[in-house]
């Protein structure tokens, strides 16, 4: 069960999320693309604002979504949003279900029955990762997709903060002297490198058929491309899209 002042947090986070109604922006738009060619059944973990949630909800090819979030306040939002978006946009609103997590399983989700999973900058949250990504493979249809993204503690940047004995902002903006108030780096719980997060996936069923970064500092000089295909390096975040091993 997740402490009160653990899902308090995440009720003051949502407070800072941009308006769905507005579309997707930034990590929405390096995942989107990521995406062509699926369709079928969706489930998001960790919805967050719901941009990118509601944008796919919007289209024809996705038959129905399912929102998860600890965050009530985050949900609601994201019901309003969709309320509106459906109406004005002529689009089932009965396509989207939202709802919270049952100490990070998701009993209310029949097995098999999803077909296209998406974790973004969530699982370095959650108590367990073992147990949210063999959930992910309980509720995956025989030849699902999961797209997943983590804070990336191989990244230079960190690697080299580490060598002069500073601590990495993997999640919080805020110096560590104003973590009690702000949450251990914005109560990032685990830490993942490619090598970590390749043998946590392989060991919940999940095969690694793409890993690619994002960013957009430093693209003047050619930083985009090297996070995009060395990721383990030069990207802040790993984001890998996974195929379900039979």
């Amino acid at each position: 069960m997740h402490s009160v002042h653990l899902k308090q947090f995440y009720e003051d986070d949502a407070l800072r999320f941009w308006d769905p109604r507005d579309g997707m922006r930034g990590r929405d738009l390096t995942i989107y693309p990521l995406l062509e060619g699926l369709s079928g059944s969706v489930l998001e973990y960790g919805a967050g604002s719901g941009s990118l949630l509601l944008s796919l909800a919007l289209e024809q090819r996705f038959t129905s979504l399912t929102g998860v979030d600890i965050s009530e306040g985050a949900l609601k939002n994201i019901a309003d949003a969709w309320n509106d978006m459906s109406q004005t946009r002529g689009v089932a609103n009965g396509k989207l279900t939202l709802t919270t997590p049952v100490n990070d399983t998701l009993p209310m989700v029949q097995d098999n029955s999803v077909d296209l999973i998406l974790s973004l900058d969530t699982i370095e949250h959650v108590l367990n990762p073992y147990i949210v990504l063999d959930e992910f493979y309980r509720i995956g249809s025989r030849d699902s997709t999961f797209v997943i993204s983590v804070p990336n503690y191989g990244y230079i940047k960190y690697v080299v903060q580490l060598l002069l004995g500073k601590q990495p902002l993997t999640g919080s903006g805020r110096p560590v002297d104003e973590w009690r108030k702000e949450g251990w780096d914005g109560w990032h719980l685990h830490t993942f490198t490619r090598q970590s997060l390749d043998i946590l996936l392989r060991d919940c069923g999940w095969q690694p058929v793409l890993w690619t970064g994002y960013g957009d500092k430093g693209k003047q000089f050619g930083l985009d491309i090297l996070r995009q295909r060395f990721p383990a390096v030069w990207s802040g975040a790993l984001t890998v899209v996974c195929k379900r091993k039979p």
